[in-house]
């Protein structure tokens, strides 16, 4: 069951947050890089990673998310278990995301600003 905190539900997120559509997605990420294409491209992304241990990469180039990061900046962004990354974008087409040490609950949603029929 989503644990997002929706308050009044889906829409007055959509009204609270200011966009015109706004979908959710929940699943288990594994240590294979799942991707989702997101067309038309969104605006806002967010995802918890619901695990109690386990870590979680996501990658938003187009890339393959890999269970990699170090001093030199790229673009594997680590969400550690328990935690929740959102972030807003000109233009978001695709996320990748992996699982490190096991396999993670995660759960988010995509948000569209200005883009009717999403």
């Amino acid at each position: 069951m989503a644990e997002l905190r929706h308050n009044g539900g889906i829409v007055d997120v959509m009204l609270e947050l200011g966009f015109d559509a706004v979908k959710y997605f929940e699943g288990t990420i594994t240590s294979t890089a799942q991707t989702i294409s997101i067309s038309p491209p969104a605006r806002r992304l967010t995802i918890v990673n619901r695990d109690e241990n386990n870590p979680m990469y996501i990658n938003i180039t187009g890339d393959d998310a890999t269970c990699a990061a170090s001093l030199i900046p790229g673009d594997n962004l680590k969400i550690e278990a328990g935690c929740e990354f959102e972030m807003d974008f000109d233009v978001l087409e695709s996320v990748s995301m992996i699982a490190c040490g096991g396999d993670v609950w995660a759960e988010g949603y995509l948000g569209w600003k200005g883009t009717k029929g999403c």
